[in-house]
């Protein structure tokens, strides 16, 4: 039968509440035994797939042990030739059930018995999701505001608990966090963690994105990064922080530049710069003109422009030469300029053809 402390410490990794020693704890466990490391990735992945079914129907249940049993019927093999052999196979089966028993039990106590860790109920969170060309106004629980931009899902509780205010987001989002000292406001992304008190900002982190940033508008902010914790970044007000989110060893090594600070260590690499006003377009940041409907580039490459285009008018571009994704342009759009305007908008600064096929922009030379 699997053992206690590989339960609580499976529990606390669920909710990412592992300490660095734990965190190594258990990593030698699953190391070490077969068993457990079948036994997390079964849990982790039906716990994943549906977080609030899973903790609110029994129903749910029974099925995670459906799955437990097909996976290990799929293990030992589907002979049945022999009652030997069946007793045999049985044996698992029971082990995996009280495996998972004692987890859920553990799981039911531990978020019970420590109401102060701030995770709400499961079944209080709530998917928001906006389509292309689609934006939305959130009022949250605590008061604080949230803009959606288009492409974007925020996941958050219908009411939060007594020590954080904690949600997720995929996509871009414009922040009016309500202030309160006592419950620190956090946003998980992919890649990084922001921790705020009461403060205005922009993040835009999409999973698929090659880039996550998070623009300060007033107020101040915390971010750490998933694996480089021990890096506490420090937002003041007009800062950005870009956090690129391919791989450090896929990345060209550049130097810093003026008031740019590079990380250059192993692990996720960040930049710290100023946000980006343009002359004569708005007296707001860049980075905010999505909110007053108007996309706006500086000296942005051309797959990067491709993929906000897409997010925003609701299209697909395909490049058919792989080149073209590095032409950079600065430009600005309105909400009603056409995807072909602004194609031909582009291609006045540099060339390139484009030929259109349902929802579907081809891009060539």
């Amino acid at each position: 039968m699997i053992e206690t402390r590989f339960v609580e410490l499976l529990t606390k990794d669920l909710i990412e509440g592992l300490t660095p020693a734990e965190k190594q704890e258990i990593d030698l466990l699953l190391q070490q035994n077969p068993l457990y490391k079948k036994q997390s990735a079964i849990i982790k992945e039906y716990w994943n797939s549906d977080k609030t079914a899973y903790k609110k129907s029994a129903a749910n249940f029974s099925k995670l042990m459906d799955v437990i049993q097909v996976t290990e019927q799929s293990v030992n093999g589907n002979s049945s030739t022999a009652g030997k052999h069946k007793e045999r196979k049985l044996w698992p089966v029971l082990r995996y059930v009280a495996a998972v028993s004692i987890f859920c039990l553990t799981l039911g106590w531990y978020i019970l018995g420590n109401p102060g860790n701030g995770i709400a109920i499961a079944s209080n969170w709530k998917n928001k999701t906006t389509s292309p060309g689609e934006k939305e106004r959130l009022v949250l629980a605590d008061g604080t505001i949230v803009m959606l931009n288009a492409g974007t899902t925020l996941r958050y509780p219908l009411s939060f608990g007594s020590k954080n205010r904690e949600v997720y987001l995929n996509g871009e989002a414009f922040f009016e966090v309500h202030k309160d000292r006592e419950h620190p406001f956090i946003i998980h992304t992919k890649k990084m963690n922001v921790r705020v008190l009461g403060t205005v900002f922009n993040i835009k982190s999409y999973d698929d994105a090659p880039q996550s940033e998070t623009s300060l508008i007033q107020g101040s902010i915390e971010v750490t990064i998933n694996d480089r914790k021990a890096d506490r970044i420090i937002l003041k007000p007009k800062e950005k922080l870009v956090i690129e989110n391919a791989p450090a060893s896929q990345l060209l090594t550049n130097k810093p530049t003026g008031r740019n600070l590079k990380a250059v260590i192993e692990g996720t690499q960040y930049s710290l710069t100023n946000l980006t006003y343009l002359p004569n377009i708005d007296s707001a940041a860049v980075e905010t003109l999505w909110l007053k409907d108007k996309l706006v580039f500086k000296n942005e490459d051309f797959e990067s422009i491709a993929a906000d285009m897409e997010r925003w008018y609701g299209i697909q571009i395909v490049f058919e030469h792989e080149q073209l994704k590095h032409l950079r342009f600065t430009a600005t759009f309105e909400k009603n300029t056409t995807v072909s305007s602004a194609l031909r908008s582009l291609r006045a600064a540099e060339p390139f053809q484009f030929k259109k096929k349902s929802l579907t922009f081809y891009i060539s030379k």
